[in-house]
């Protein structure tokens, strides 16, 4: 149990970052989280990112309260929340299911939580809020006469006009289509800006948490596997696993054989490529596994040449072309390695026109290489 007790109402006044130390939450069967521990700074928009089953949402589900931890302790600043129930702690949550009440207007569905807390002004309140999400026009409609995107707005207003420190967002574009999604990502980012409060977003979806979060943290079988900015993880992803699930990657798995001047030299079969050791995420010596994004190769009809051995693969054989008007993608099979994606954007004049069935190789710039951990 926390350091408040229910009488003193402590923990709803809990401030700062949100922290997970040590936190384990198993069942009969199964460890859905397996001692995470992370820092959620206060005022930040987090993601947690992940598949289906890897532990995001019962992460989630202990910060709410909704479960508690089979070992570890959940805190806001230094408060521990550990052991507190859902209405005790300065956390809202906004569900992929709105859970609008139907039978109230949507200023009454926002002023709702206000008036059984007995603030004075809580139609105000609501209408402030209602302003905040652009939805002062709409105040006295019914949820059913709203679009999804309007819901999905009225739901983040009735979290927020509690003025929670901590605001979970569970999968809260899910039911949209993708424009409305797209819209949704844009309008939740600039709230959040708005308020300055923590957002913690749990989402499957790569491009929602990549286009909205401050940080982003990409979990698998219950632990974190890499936790840092968007553009961080994607350009240098350390594990194989994040560098899959973050978009899409061509891999090589080979040996270290080597160092060539501050780059390390990878083999695999006949191929021979090199990633810099400030990019690798191994070791020396042993398995290592190479990558390199499809949008940062290019493609060849003739052998690119000595001037950029370890930063080209080949030959291989054209098994598709797919023309996308921005873009073309092409799908390699290289011997002994599988198949490579290639994605160039049509800017060229002198792009190649070969077909399925011919010879081609594949190159990059040296420093878009890295190595992962298996």
């Amino acid at each position: 149990m926390g350091i408040f007790s229910k009488s003193t109402g402590g923990f709803r006044e809990a401030k700062g970052d949100l922290i997970l130390e040590n936190v384990t939450k198993s069942f009969a069967t199964f460890t859905a989280v397996d001692d995470l521990s992370l820092t959620v700074p206060r005022g930040s928009f987090f993601a947690l990112l992940g598949p289906s089953g890897c532990g995001k949402t019962t992460t989630l589900r202990m910060v709410a309260g909704l479960e508690q931890p089979t070992a570890g302790r959940v805190k806001i600043g230094s408060t521990d929340l550990t052991g507190s129930r859902p209405y005790e702690r300065p956390v809202n949550t906004v569900f992929q299911s709105y859970a609008l009440f139907p039978h109230l207007t949507v200023r009454d569905n926002v002023a709702f939580g206000p008036k059984r807390r007995g603030v004075a002004d809580a139609v105000a309140e609501a209408n402030k809020t209602l302003e905040l999400v652009q939805l002062s026009h709409l105040a006295d409609r019914k949820p059913t006469q709203l679009s999804g995107g309007q819901q999905q707005r009225v739901a983040v207003a009735r979290a927020l006009v509690n003025h929670p420190e901590v605001l979970l967002l569970d999968e809260p574009l899910g039911a949209l289509d993708l424009k409305l999604r797209r819209e949704m990502q844009v309008e939740l980012k600039r709230i959040q800006m708005e308020v300055g409060l923590t957002f913690v977003h749990v989402t499957h979806d790569q491009e929602e948490a990549m286009t909205m979060a401050d940080t982003v943290a990409v979990m698998n079988l219950g632990k974190i596997e890499q936790m840092g900015a968007p553009e961080v993880l994607y350009d240098l992803p350390r594990t194989k696993f994040v560098a899959n699930f973050l978009g899409q990657s061509n891999l090589l798995h080979g040996t270290v054989q080597g160092t060539d001047g501050d780059s390390v030299v990878i083999g695999s079969g006949d191929h021979k490529v090199k990633v810099r050791q400030a990019r690798m995420a191994t070791g020396e010596g042993g398995e290592a596994i190479f990558g390199v994004r499809p949008e940062k190769t290019r493609i060849h009809d003739t052998d690119p040449g000595p001037q950029l051995s370890g930063a080209s693969i080949g030959p291989g054989t054209l098994l598709d072309v797919s023309f996308s008007g921005v873009a073309t993608q092409y799908l390699v099979e290289i011997p002994g390695v599988g198949r490579w994606a290639v994605y160039e954007q049509n800017l060229d004049l002198d792009r190649i026109d070969n077909k399925p069935g011919d010879q081609v190789w594949i190159s990059w710039n040296p420093g878009h290489a890295f190595g992962v951990r298996s």
